[in-house]
């Protein structure tokens, strides 16, 4: 398994998905009570170091041949990682400003990106352009 499809796969390791839920949580609260530094090291560091461990050392091969892992090849393309990014960020803003309905807002734009190929039931993301838009 290549660097590519470890990262994709280690999207959806429960420690993986433990360290980024209890991150993100702890640095809203963070930079609610007005630590900055703190907060964005706490949203940023430990998903990055748990990231770097596990593609370095895990075999991730029992997630790829799940059904989240079929899943996660099929709808979690760049969209949907943009998508929780901006979600992501829309909460750490929200906890920093204060204003729980961007904290809300954002939670929900980043499980819509995980949801969106259960809600918009699409076949695959298009991966090439459409045959008459090729020269």
């Amino acid at each position: 398994m290549n660097i590519i499809d470890k990262a994709l796969y280690l999207q959806i390791h429960p420690f993986k998905l433990a360290t980024d839920v209890i991150a993100a949580f702890v640095a809203v609260y963070l930079l609610w009570i007005n630590l900055l530094i703190p907060g964005l090291v706490v949203a940023f560091v430990p998903s990055l170091v748990i990231s770097f461990f596990m593609i370095r050392v895990m075999d991730l091969e029992k997630e790829k041949r799940s059904k989240l892992g079929k899943y996660v090849k099929k709808y979690m393309g760049r969209a949907a990682d943009t998508a929780r990014s901006i979600g992501f960020v829309g909460m750490l803003a929200g906890g920093w400003f204060h204003f729980v309905w961007l904290i809300a807002l954002g939670f929900v734009v980043v499980l819509l990106s995980w949801l969106n190929g259960l809600i918009l039931k699409r076949e695959t993301a298009p991966q090439t352009l459409p045959h008459k838009m090729r020269k």
